[in-house]
This record gives structure tokens, sequence and C-alpha cells, in this order.
């Protein structure tokens, strides 16, 4: 048997059969010998990466991080110059993690659970913690700080589930739109206490449609997405309010590069009296909507989107891509273009979109910036804007924009940025993507939205028959090939109910990953009496015939 070779399809075959019969055997009530280890003995996952981490999942992705969950997490955002990344739920709670994937420490920074207003606490039904950036100088004096933009709590709102959408009602329920920035202790990440500034208020209108993309661009400027808050109008206005569009700030104020602003929410006839702008930013002196005599918002950077929930920027190139959620026809992926006019709401990916009558041209009669890549109806619900891909673990994917789809067929695709072709890489099973991350290697994260969730890796799917195992010599579990001695950290296992098998012999064993403590749900056998045992990710099991 040392000098056995399995050819590419019984590689397939045999590996394939591990994972069939860990579902089949083990809903049989399994019984170990013994009454387990005295002494814990430590084994990696994938017996110590001996089969690649690969061709089992049900799509393109793995858990990450098992050691650590969170409710609804929106925001997986690198702290620069260190191994750290801040994660933002949903809720309002901020945490950070070590970029480790063995870590068990989820360590809260900041709770905002009882000023930020979401789905889960009933008060609005699309918000919350939406968006999330470091300054790209943090470490350093003057530059600790964290920026969040959120949908503020608001007990007596009675706005409820959505609306609709509307030509311009902008109804008012107390809830307000915030961009603040705070103060972290660089060197443990925690909250300096007193520092929270508010930059931006907005009052909240009617149910949905809020953006939420937050980055630094490579300009060091401040870019973040707005959404129309469901009334048409606002994507083509610039002067009456903060909606639809890219906004482009200075947070440093720099006078060689920036102006402070002219027009506010607080200029007559520019907002309402309880809103406010402009403070702690000034305007970038080349915006492409700069208007000295302060007749619109200079904020401004592109305009006419719908609903731009995710805005990344591509490492590489510094450019920034748009995740646009549409309404009846399409779903849309932007580029971001400087003065730039996104059509909404007279158009709807490249096609026009039958609004009422209340927007008849595009604002000054812009020209239509059309869209990378427009999802027709029939194959994507709510697009979820994701990352170019700039990792090493998945060549194929280098240089292309991964992007996914909220509710039914939860799709996960790759679009290639220089023609819009798109082609889809498997489902996401947990469903509800709800945002994407990116590590300091360019590998991509999905995050889902729901209570106790896994981060999860993207992966290349396709099995590498090169890395698969060719001898029973090479896998390195037995010690004794004649008396199937196994090595240390894989345990053998019998069942009550034995299947028939022509009236073989067998002999079964398991490894399951843990670091020899076994202290962590990642390193132990979810049980169920009469249901199919939960195995850790990574844990191989064997049998002998």
């Amino acid at each position: 048997m040392p000098q056995t070779t399995l050819s590419k399809k019984s590689k397939l075959f045999s590996l394939s059969s591990l994972v069939v019969i860990a579902v089949c055997a083990m809903g049989f009530g399994p019984m170990f010998f013994g009454p387990g280890l005295s002494n814990p003995e430590p084994i990696g996952k994938f017996l110590d990466d001996t089969f690649p981490n690969v061709g089992f999942a049900d799509g393109p992705y793995e858990v990450a991080y098992d050691n650590v969950t969170f409710n609804s997490p929106a925001n997986f955002t690198l702290v620069p110059n260190q191994s750290r990344i801040v994660v933002g739920q949903l809720d309002g709670n901020v945490f950070w993690i070590d970029d480790d994937e063995n870590t068990t420490a989820k360590n809260l920074i900041l709770d905002l659970s009882s000023e930020v207003g979401d789905f889960t606490n009933g008060e609005v039904w699309d918000g919350g913690f939406l968006g999330l950036a470091v300054h790209p100088n943090f470490g350093t004096a003057g530059n600790n700080f964290f920026y969040i933009y959120y949908t503020t709590s608001e007990p007596n709102n009675t706005l409820g589930n959505p609306q609709g959408f509307s030509c311009g009602v902008e109804d008012f329920a107390g809830n307000y739109l915030h961009l603040e920035r705070f103060e972290v202790n660089p060197v443990d990440l925690s909250f300096v206490a007193n520092s929270r500034v508010t930059m931006i208020k907005r009052q909240m209108y009617n149910t949905t449609h809020r953006g939420g993309g937050m980055e630094f661009g490579d300009d060091g400027f401040l870019y973040l997405s707005t959404g129309d808050q469901a009334a048409y109008v606002n994507a083509q206005d610039i002067s009456e309010n903060l909606d639809g569009g890219v906004l482009r700030i200075d947070v440093d104020e720099d006078p060689t590069k920036s102006h402070a602003p002219i027009r506010t929410l607080a200029s007559p006839g520019a907002g309402e009296s309880d809103e406010f702008s402009g403070i702690g930013y000034w305007i970038p002196n080349d915006n492409p909507f700069n208007d000295p005599g302060g007749a619109v918002f200079e904020e401004y950077y592109t305009l006419g989107h719908r609903n731009p929930h995710r805005m990344t920027k591509d490492r590489a190139t510094g450019t920034f891509y748009i995740g646009e959620v549409g309404e009846n026809t399409h779903e849309e992926i932007n580029v971001v273009v400087p003065g730039s006019n996104y059509g909404w709401p007279l158009f709807e990916g490249t096609a026009t979109s039958p609004v009422p009558g209340c927007v008849t041209q595009l604002y000054n009669n812009m020209a239509h910036e059309e869209p990378l890549v427009s999802f027709p109806r029939a194959e994507a619900n709510a697009v979820i804007g994701g990352y170019v891909y700039r990792g090493t673990n998945i060549p194929s994917l280098v240089g292309k924009y991964i992007c996914a789809d909220y509710g039914n067929g939860e799709e996960i695709w790759s679009v290639d940025t220089t023609t819009g072709v798109y082609e889809e890489l498997g489902a996401f099973t947990p469903e509800n993507i709800i945002s994407f991350g990116q590590d300091y290697q360019g590998e991509l994260y999905m995050l889902k939205l729901g209570d106790n969730v896994n981060l999860y890796r993207l992966t290349d799917s396709s099995l590498d028959f090169d890395n698969i195992p060719e001898k029973l010599s090479d896998i390195g579990v037995f010690t004794d090939l004649n008396t199937l001695e196994v090595r240390s950290g894989v345990l053998p296992y019998d069942m009550i109910d034995p299947f028939w098998s022509d009236g073989a012999y067998k002999k079964r064993w398991m490894a399951i990953p843990n670091d020899g403590t076994h202290d962590t749900a990642a390193e132990q056998i979810g049980f169920s009496e009469n249901g199919v045992w939960n195995f850790p990710n990574g844990a191989v099991l064997i049998k002998h015939f």
C-alpha cells in the first residue's frame, strides 16, 4: 500500500467519500473506545494541512477567525500599520480583533447601541451603524481618529416598515444621520473619553436608502456615499440636501488643499433648524462642484445615486467602486468618476427608469455615467458591493471586482473591471451577505446578517489535484502501515450499529483540529441526539476496509 498511486479520479472519489462517511456514519450514534483521552493531543486542520482546504464547501468561502462571532457585522476595517481589524456591528457595537486566525479575543472599543437605530430594535427599517473608516495616518499625533456614519435611535419613530418611494415626500420621525469622529488610543485601541465630534447631522427621511460606504482615498480625503432616502428628487439636487451622492471632504483641514465650507445645512434655506454640517472638515479645492457663491453643497463628488450601500477602493489603483441597489429592473456596479452623474431616477442601469415626472432631466443637463455592469432583475435582487481582489490565494481573480446578491440566489460574482463581463463564482448558503471586508494581504471576507455569526473568507472552490496526497504513506496518519498504528492526535472510534459492507472488516479514526486544550467551540464536535453532528472546520475522518 505505501507505493500505491491514486488516479485523479480516485483522489476526488476518496476525498469526497470522507465527507459522505462523516455525515452518514455519525447519524447512527457513534461510540468512542473507552472514556476519551486522558491527555489532549493537538493536531492541525486537514491533518496538519495534508489535505487542501478546498472542494467541499457549498460555495467559494470558508469560516474565518473560527473562535469569534458577531451580531450582523457590517464593517471590516484595517488599522493602518498594525495587525488589527475593527469590526462594526449594525447595532452600534465596535470591536477589534487581532489579525490572527486563532484569535479568541473580541475587544470592545465603543458601545453605541443605545444611540444607533436599526431594524433589530424596530426603529429603522434600513439603517444602523453603516460606515467606519480609520484615519490613514492613525498612530501619529493628531490623527488617531475613527470616522463613523450611522442612523440614530428614536423610540417614538412610527414609520415602521418600508413606505415605498415618492417624488419628494420627506417624512421625518425624529431619527438622524450622523457623520462623526472620535479618538482612539493607538496602543490598546481604547476609546478616548469625551472625544466624540458630530461633523454632519441630517434629518433621516422615510424608511430606506442611507448609503453608508466610507473610506479614505489615496489623496487623503474621506469619501462617503449617501442614498436618496426614497425621495426621487434628492439624487438630482445638490443645493438643498446631501443625499444621493458621493461626498468628498478634507478631515485634516489643510489650507494648501482645501477651504472652509461656504454652504452648510445651517445656511439660510439650506436645511432644517436642527441640522448642521461643515464641522471638523473642509472642502477639497479640486472638488468638481465647487461654487464660491455658495449656491450648492461643495461636498459633492458625484451625484445621481439611489442607494450606494457599499463603496470600496481598489488598493492597487485607488479607484472607487460602488454596489448600487436598484428598484424595479437593474442592480448596478458603478465606477466613481469625479463630477459624474449616475442618472437616478431617470436611469436604472443602462435603461431609462419609468419614474414619476417630478424629475425631467439630470442636474444641469449632465450626461449619464453608465455603470460598469448592470444585473437584470432576473439575476439579482439587491447587489452588495465588495472589492477588487488583490490577494494571492486565488490568482484567477486578481484584478476582478467581487460582489454578491442579498436575497434569493445569494450569488457571488466576479466582474471584469475592463469589460464589465461577470461570472458567478457560487452561492453563499449561510445567506444574507450585507458587506465585505479586505485584510492586510488583500484577501476578501463576507459579512452576513444575524446574531452570533462567523466571518467568512473567499476561497478558490476548485479542486487542486496536484496537492492531494498520492500515496497512503504521504497522508502521515499511520506510523506502521502493517499494524495500522496511528500518529498522535488521530483517534479511533467505532459505531454501535455499523454498516454491512459485504462482510468487510472496517476500522475508523478521526482527527479533530485543536491546540491541545479543547477549550473553544471550534475544537469541539456539535452533538445532536437525532440529527447530523457538526464537525469543526478542518476535521478529517478515516475509514479503512
